[in-house]
């Protein structure tokens, strides 16, 4: 059987113009990647080509059906992948320059099993984050996602009696709606007995982790945002 010219990367909604047939105006089109002769993806984010349904199962030779269901495929696990990324530089980034005691903490605090085992927190720390950096600045399915501590944002997180996390609100950049939302967190977490707590993060998923980790982790969290704000 004949190896396919292209793979499938996902689906995308910045370009409107099908690079096979040049039609325009398309709600949706697919990001195809190039293959060498031995079937593995053959290039970069600039080489990748973007194709309508109908055209991509043409230059696949596939039915237009299968096309559509394996983008939204290859772009959920995209979306897997820049949640991980974004979770990842939430919680390491902070303590990226932290001394290396605290940096230790924060990572053998989340990965116990690596403790004692010659693995270096420091290393591991920089690797997590150049790998989600490159994640978030891949542009093969649309544009550059935030990645900076710069980026993040604060978010208000309510815990329910028994820690369970129970809501999480992005906070306003409004005084007064930052006040308002504040006293609503707050009469809802003394409704349910729980607590509140504000953490920073790239998005709410990733603020849940931050809220999650250790009182180190969370300390440096509020450090980075600081001093990105001074």
């Amino acid at each position: 059987m004949p190896i396919p010219k292209w793979t499938i990367k996902g689906v995308v909604d910045d370009y409107d113009e099908c690079g096979y047939c040049g039609r325009r105006g398309l709600k949706r089109t697919v990001a195809l990647m190039p293959l060498d002769a031995d079937g593995n993806e053959d290039g970069t984010a600039e080489d990748v080509v973007y194709y309508g349904t109908s055209c991509a199962a043409r230059a696949l030779g596939w039915r237009q059906a299968t096309v559509t269901l394996t983008a939204h495929a290859a772009q959920a696990e995209r979306d897997q992948r820049d949640a991980y990324a974004r979770r990842m530089i939430s919680i390491y980034a902070p303590v990226e320059f932290a001394p290396v005691r605290d940096k230790a903490r924060v990572y053998y605090g989340r990965n116990q099993s690596q403790r004692d085992t010659g693995v270096k927190a420091t290393e591991e720390v920089a690797k997590l984050l150049a790998e989600a950096r490159a994640t978030l600045a891949d542009t093969t399915t649309g544009p550059a996602r935030p990645s900076r501590i710069e980026d993040f944002r604060r978010y208000i997180v309510i815990f329910a009696r028994d820690r369970h996390i129970h809501l999480v609100w992005r906070v306003p950049e409004d005084e007064a709606k930052r006040e308002e939302q504040a006293a609503a967190a707050q009469r809802r977490a003394d409704d349910i007995r729980g607590g509140v707590l504000v953490v920073t993060a790239l998005d709410a998923e990733a603020a849940r982790e931050v809220a999650y980790a250790d009182e180190l982790t969370r300390e440096w969290n509020a450090k980075a945002w600081q001093a990105a704000h001074d």
